[in-house]
C-alpha cells in the first residue's frame, strides 16, 4: 500500500473517532480528542500536496522526494506554520474551550478550525529540511507537557476525579503519544540510514 493511500485511511479513521468523542465524551475527554482533528488534518495536507503533484514534478531534497511546489513554498513555509498555530492555540485556553461547551456552533468552529490548522502544517511539512522537520516535532512533544498541565487544570474546573482524570491521561499516552513517539523514532532511524 503507497503511503498516501495510509495516511488517507489513517485520517479517516483519526477523524471519524475524534468526531465520536467530539459528541459523546466528557469534557476531558473532548479536550483530549482536540488533537484528532490536528493530527487528521495534518494528514490530509501531506495527502493533498502528495497526491496533486504529477510524478514528473517530484523533485530530490535533502534526500527525498516532494513535490515541486514544497520546494517553492519553502521560503514562505514559517507563515504556514503562524497561521496554522494561530488556527489552534486559542481553542486550548480554558476560556475558550468553557465556551465551547456551552455553544454547539462554536464547538463545531474549535473542530473546523482545528482541522484546517492541522491541514495547513501537513500542507507545508514537505517544504522543511530534515533538521527543521525534526525541531518542529520535538517542540510538539514539548507541548505535550503542557497539554497535561492544561488537561489538569480542566479536571479541577469540570470536577473531575482523580481516578477518571489518571485514566484520560493514560489513555492519552498509550494510545497517542506512545504511538507518536514510535513513529518518530523510527522515522529519525531510517532518516539516517540506521535501517
Amino acid at each position: 500500500m503507497r503511503k498516501t493511500s495510509v495516511a488517507l485511511y489513517t485520517s479517516i479513521i483519526i477523524l471519524t473517532l475524534t468526531g465520536i468523542v467530539y459528541v459523546i465524551g466528557d469534557p476531558l475527554s473532548r479536550f483530549l480528542s482536540y488533537q484528532g482533528p490536528i493530527l487528521g488534518g495534518g494528514l490530509l495536507g501531506w495527502y493533498t500536496i502528495y497526491t496533486s503533484t504529477p510524478k514528473e514534478k517530484m523533485v530530490t531534497f535533502d534526500d527525498a522526494e516532494i513535490p515541486i511546489m514544497s520546494l517553492a513554498m519553502r521560503r514562505k513555509a514559517w507563515i504556514g506554520f503562524l497561521v496554522s498555530a494561530l488556527l489552534i492555540i486559542p481553542w486550548l485556553t480554558p476560556f475558550a474551550y468553557s465556551i465551547t461547551l456551552h455553544y454547539p456552533v462554536i464547538y463545531f468552529l474549535a473542530f473546523l478550525s482545528e482541522f484546517i490548522g492541522g491541514f495547513i502544517a501537513g500542507y507545508f511539512i514537505p517544504s522543511l529540511k530534515f533538521v527543521e522537520k525534526v525541531i518542529i516535532f520535538s517542540l510538539g512533544f514539548a507541548a505535550d507537557i503542557f497539554l497535561i498541565m492544561l488537561i489538569y487544570i480542566f479536571s479541577v474546573l469540570f470536577h473531575v476525579q482523580q481516578g477518571v482524570l489518571l485514566n484520560d491521561i493514560l489513555v492519552y499516552i498509550y494510545s497517542v503519544k506512545f504511538l507518536e513517539g514510535i513513529l518518530f523514532a523510527f522515522y529519525i532511524i531510517k532518516k539516517v540510514n540506521a535501517i
